[in-house]
C-alpha cells in the first residue's frame, strides 16, 4: 500500500464513522507557548483545554508535524524524523476508551489487514479499564499486553496543570531478527524490533497545583499514528527511509554522491532526506533561517544536512537540488510547497555557502581540541572551549556535541552555560522601564482597575459636547510620584494612548477644573492590570485625588502618528506582495516623525523592489480606502484572513480589534489609525537595512514629513547648483576630472621624491661580506615607507633595508631582508625597535613592520637598529 493510499483510506474510514475532516494546520502554530505543531491535537488545544466549545464531536486530520526533541537520532534510527505526517482521530466528549480502541483495532486489522498476532499493546500500569478492554473486548492475549509506568504511558499535563491522562500504544513486531540481542526488553526496548504505530491518549484528568488529579467533566480522545511508520510496516520496508514517499529524494542523494554508498553512509543519506523535507515545509509556512526560535531550528536543520553532505563527499552547492524531489512526492497533498520551491532553493544555497566556511574553520579548531584531549586521556570537552567555538567561530553547540560524541567525548554543558552567562553579563545594556510609575500606582486600588481608553473616536463623530477624545472630562483617581521630574496621574477614563504595539504614547495637557492647575503629559504607560499611567510635568497650580480634570491630547501629533501607523499596515501588505508571504512583521516603531518597520527577509532589497513597495502602498493611499475597525472573535479574524501578529497579546480574549484598509490589508491591532487611507498623503521609504540575520528594516515618512523631506532635498539641490552650476551632474563630472588630474600630478611628484630619496639612501649604503645595508630616517606614511623599502631592496639586493619615520605623529619602522641572507631576521629587529618606540609590530624573516607613539625616540631607535644589523652581519 502506497503512503498516499494509506492517507486516503484512513481519512475516509473515520469520515464514514462520523468524524469531520479538517485540513492540516501550519507547522508554526498560533500559540506563543509552542515553537512548532508537533502533534495533531495542537489545532484542537483550546477544545481540549475547555477554553472554547468544539463545534463538532469528532474530527480527523492528516497533520504535518515538526519535532526536534530527538534530532540527534534522525538518520541513525529506522523511524525518527523532524518532519512527518500524523494521522489522527479525535473525540470531544463523545466516545472514550473503548470507542478509541475499537476504532483503531478495526482500522488496522480489518481495513488494512495487518495480522493481529503482530501487535503488542502497552497500557498505563494503573489503567485497569484500558487493560480490560484490550484483554476482554479485543481479545489480546495477556502476554502481549504490557503495563508500563508514567514515563511510557502517560500524557501531560503541558506545564504543571491542565488536561492529562493515561495512554495506550500499539506496537508492531517487525521480527526477532530486528532485536538488539538476547537482552532485548521487547516493547520496552528502544531497538528497532517493535515499532510504535499508534498512540491513543485518554484525556480524563485535570492536574491541580497540589499534584492531585480531578476527573474532567468531558473526557476527550487524542490519537496519533505516524504515516511514515505505518507505511513502512505495510510495505515491509526495513526503515521509514525505504518507503515510497522517500524514494525520489533518496535516489537524488545517491545519484549526487560520487561513490556507491555503504551501510555506514546511510545515516548521513537519511539525515539529508529528512532535513530537506523539513526545511522545505518550514519555509513554505513562513520560517526563514535566523538566530532565534523557529529560524534557529531551521538553520540548525540545514547545517546538519550540510555536514551530512560533506560526509558523503557530495559536490558543494548540491543541497538546493534536493528540494525538487520533495515537491515531486508531496506537492499533490501540500500544494504550498510548490510555491515555496524557488525561495527554499535560494535560502538553502545561501545557508550552505555561509556555513561551509564556518564548518571548515570550526571543525579544524575542534579537531585540534579533540586531539589534545585524546593525548591527555580526557573525555570531557571544557565548556569554555565549546563556548569559544560558538562565540568566535559561529560553530553551533549541538554540532560540537555531535562531533565530540563521535570521538567518545562529552561536552561540559555547565561550563558552557557559565561562559554564556558571563558574556551576557558583560554585554547587557540598560533597559528603561516604567518601574517607578507602575509600582507607585499599583500600591493603590486605582492601580488595579483597568482604565477605559476613549481615544479612538474623532472630533467629527456625533458625540456629546465636551466628550470628544481631544477634551475628555475625567476624575483624577490617583496622584503619585513617578520620578524626581514628574508625577503619575491615573484616571478612570482617558483619551491618551499608552505606548504599546510599537506605537508611542500620546502627549498633551491636563487642566484642573476644580482649581488652578495645569500639567503637561510627557508619557503614558500601561501597567499589568491595564491601568494607564500618565507621567506629567506640573506647569502651574496643583492637583489632588478627586479633582475633575480636562484631558486634551496634542491633536496634530496624534494625526501624524495615525498616518504613520496605518502606513505600516500598507507597507506590510506591500512587502508581502512584492517579496512574498515570508515577509512577516518582526517589530515596529510608530512615532509622529517617522515609522520603522522590521520584517523577515533574507537579503538586501533591490532599488526596484523598494520602488515597487512604495508604489503598492501609495496606490492604496491615493485610492482613499475606508479604514474600518471591528470587534470580532479571534476565530472570526482568522477566517477573514487577518494577519495576527504577536498573538500572545490576543489569545484568550473574547474579542479582538481588527483594522481593515479597503481590500488591501486587515490586521489585528489596538493602535490608532486614520479614517481613510487618503489622509496619509504620501508614503516615502527613506532607508532599508539589515538589523539581524534574516531581519530587514525600512524607515519611512508620511504626510507633511514627506513635504519636509522634499523641501530639504530641494534646498540641497539648490546648494549643489550654486556650487556646481545649473547642471550639477555635469559640474560634478568636471570637478572629478580636475581632482583626478591633480591626484595624478601629486602621485608623479611623490614618485619623483621617492626615487630621489632612494638614490640618497643607496648612496649611503654600507657593504659587508657582499651584503649591502641601507638605513635611514624618512618621514613618510607607513605605506609609502614600505614602498620605498621595496624599491631600495629591489635595486640593492642582496640587501638589508631599515627605514624609520614620523607618520603624522606616529613612529613607524619597516625592515626588509633579501632572500638568502642568513642571520638577519626582519621580524626580530622590528619587534625590538617597536618596543623602544612604545608599541609593537612583527612579521617574518624577510619583511616586518611596526611602530609606536614615541616619535622622540626615532633617532635613538635608528642607531640601535644599525647596531642590531651590524652584529647580525658582522
Amino acid at each position: 500500500m502506497r503512503s498516499s493510499e494509506l492517507r486516503r483510506q484512513y481519512l475516509e474510514f473515520f469520515c464514514e464513522r462520523g468524524h469531520k475532516l479538517l485540513p492540516s494546520s501550519p507547522l508554526v502554530p498560533n500559540d506563543p507557548t509552542l515553537l512548532f505543531t508537533a502533534a495533531g491535537m495542537v489545532q484542537f488545544k483550546d477544545y481540549f483545554w475547555g477554553r472554547t466549545k468544539a463545534p463538532f464531536a469528532r474530527a480527523t486530520t492528516c497533520q504535518k508535524c515538526f519535532r526536534t526533541t530527538d534530532i540527534e537520532e534522525v538518520g541513525r534510527t529506522a523511524y525518527h524524523h523532524t518532519f512527518f505526517e500524523m494521522l489522527g482521530n479525535f473525540s470531544f466528549g463523545d466516545y472514550f476508551k473503548q470507542g478509541a480502541i475499537e476504532l483503531a483495532w478495526e482500522f488496522l486489522t480489518r481495513e488494512i489487514n495487518i495480522p493481529a498476532a503482530r501487535f503488542a499493546i502497552t497500557v498505563y500500569e494503573e489503567d485497569e479499564e484500558a487493560y480490560a478492554i484490550w484483554r476482554d473486548v479485543i481479545g489480546i492475549p495477556t502476554e502481549r499486553i504490557l503495563r508500563l509506568g508514567r514515563e511510557n504511558n502517560w500524557w501531560g499535563p503541558v506545564g504543571n496543570t491542565g488536561p492529562c491522562g493515561p495512554d495506550s500504544e500499539l506496537h508492531y513486531d517487525t521480527g526477532k531478527e530486528r532485536a538488539c540481542g538476547p537482552d532485548c526488553r521487547g516493547v520496552a526496548c528502544d531497538c528497532d524490533r517493535y515499532a510504535e504505530i499508534w498512540n491513543l491518549v485518554f484525556m480524563q484528568y485535570d492536574a491541580q497545583e497540589d499534584g492531585s488529579f480531578r476527573p474532567l467533566d468531558r473526557k476527550n480522545i487524542d490519537t496519533g499514528m505516524g504515516l511514515e511508520r505505518a507505511t513502512a510496516i505495510l510495505q515491509g520496508a526495513p526503515t521509514n527511509f525505504d518507503i515510497d514517499v522517500f524514494a525520489p529524494i533518496v535516489q537524488a542523494i545517491e545519484a549526487a554522491a560520487p561513490r556507491s554508498l555503504s551501510k555506514a553512509d546511510l545515516p548521513f543519506r537519511n539525515t539529508i532526506a529528512d532535513h530537506m523535507r523539513g526545511a522545505l515545509f518550514l519555509v513554505a509556512d513562513g520560517v526563514l533561517p535566523g538566530n532565534e526560535k523557529q529560524g534557529y531550528v531551521l538553520r540548525r536543520v540545514l547545517r546538519r544536512a550540510i555536514r551530512a553532505e560533506e560526509k558523503l563527499e557530495i559536490r558543494p552547492g548540491s543541497l538546493p537540488s534536493f528540494v525538487d524531489p520533495v515537491v515531486e512526492s508531496l506537492s499533490a497533498v501540500y500544494p504550498e510547497i510548490t510555491g515555496a520551491r524557488a525561495l527554499a532553493r535560494k535560502l538553502i544555497s545561501r545557508e550552505e555557502e555561509t556555513f561551509r566556511r564556518t564548518l571548515r574553520d570550526g571543525e579544524r579548531r575542534l579537531e585540534k581540541i579533540l586531539v589534545g584531549l585524546g593525548k591527555s586521556g580526557g573525555k570531557t570537552l571544557p565548556g569554555e572551549l565549546a563556548f569559544e567555538l560558538t562565540d568566535t567561530y559561529g560553530f553551533p553547540l549541538e554540532m560540537t556535541q555531535e562531533i565530540a560524541a563521535e570521538s567518545g567525548v562529552s561536552v561540559d554543558l555547565g561550563g558552557f552555560e557559565k561562559a554564556l552567562q558571563g558574556q551576557r553579563a558583560r554585554s547587557r545594556g540598560q533597559v528603561e522601564v516604567h518601574t517607578a510609575m507602575s509600582a507607585d500606582a499599583e500600591a493603590t486600588d486605582a492601580g488595579k482597575r483597568p482604565t477605559e481608553f476613549v481615544g479612538y473616536d474623532t472630533p467629527s463623530d456625533p458625540i456629546e459636547p465636551r466628550k470628544t477624545p481631544w477634551g475628555v472630562e475625567a476624575t483624577l483617581s490617583h496622584v503619585g510620584d513617578a520620578s524626581e521630574k514628574g508625577n503619575c496621574f491615573v484616571f478612570e477614563a482617558t483619551p491618551f494612548y499608552a505606548a504599546s504595539g510599537g506605537q508611542v504614547s500620546d502627549t498633551g495637557v491636563i487642566k484642573n477644573l476644580a482649581r488652578l492647575g495645569e500639567a503637561r503629559v510627557v508619557d503614558v504607560a500601561k501597567n499589568p492590570n491595564g491601568v494607564l499611567l500618565h507621567k506629567v510635568e506640573l506647569l502651574e497650580g496643583s492637583f489632588s485625588q478627586g479633582d475633575r480634570c480636562q484631558l486634551s491630547i496634542d491633536v496634530d501629533r496624534r494625526r501624524r502618528i495615525e498616518r504613520n501607523h496605518t502606513a505600516t499596515h500598507l507597507l506590510h501588505a506591500a512587502l508581502r506582495n512584492v517579496l512574498g508571504p515570508h515577509a512577516q512583521q518582526a517589530g515596529s516603531e510608530v512615532t509622529d516623525r517617522e515609522l520603522r518597520f522590521d520584517f523577515s527577509h533574507f537579503e538586501k532589497m533591490s532599488p526596484d523592489e523598494i520602488r515597487r513597495v512604495e508604489d503598492y502602498a501609495n496606490v492604496a493611499v491615493l485610492a482613499d480606502h475606508p479604514v474600518r475597525t471591528d470587534e470580532v472573535t479571534l476565530e472570526e479574524a482568522r477566517e477573514r484572513g487577518a494577519i495576527g501578529l504577536f498573538e500572545e497579546e490576543y489569545r484568550g480574549r473574547e474579542k479582538v480589534r481588527l483594522v481593515q484598509v479597503g481590500d488591501v490589508s486587515q490586521e489585528l491591532c489596538g493602535g490608532t489609525h486614520v479614517r481613510r487611507s487618503g489622509e496619509i498623503g504620501l508614503v516615502r521609504i527613506v532607508s532599508e537595512e539589515g538589523i539581524a540575520s534574516g531581519v530587514r528594516r525600512i524607515r519611512a515618512v508620511t504626510g507633511d514629513r514627506v513635504l519636509a523631506l522634499l523641501r530639504d532635498q530641494e534646498a540641497f539641490a539648490a546648494r549643489m547648483r550654486a556650487e556646481l552650476g545649473d547642471d550639477p551632474e555635469v559640474g560634478l563630472s568636471r570637478l572629478l576630472e580636475k581632482v583626478a588630474t591633480l591626484e595624478a600630478r601629486l602621485e608623479a611628484q611623490r614618485e619623483a621624491e621617492t626615487n630621489a630619496k632612494a638614490e640618497d639612501l643607496l648612496a649611503s649604503a654600507v657593504e659587508t661580506g657582499g651584503v649591502r645595508t641601507i638605513t635611514g630616517r624618512v618621514d613618510l606614511s607607513a605605506e609609502q615607507l614600505k614602498e620605498l623599502a621595496d624599491k631600495i631592496e629591489d635595486r640593492a639586493r642582496p640587501a638589508v633595508v631599515l627605514l624609520l619615520g614620523d607618520a603624522a605623529g606616529r613612529a613607524i619602522v619597516v625592515c626588509k631582508v633579501s632572500k638568502g641572507i642568513g642571520g638577519v631576521n626582519a621580524g626580530s629587529i622590528v619587534r625590538h625597535l617597536s618596543k623602544v618606540l612604545g608599541g609593537g609590530g612583527g612579521g617574518h624573516a624577510g619583511f616586518a613592520q611596526g611602530g609606536g607613539p614615541n616619535v622622540g625616540k626615532l633617532d635613538s631607535a635608528l642607531v640601535e637598529g644599525r647596531k642590531l644589523i651590524g652584529d647580525a652581519t658582522g
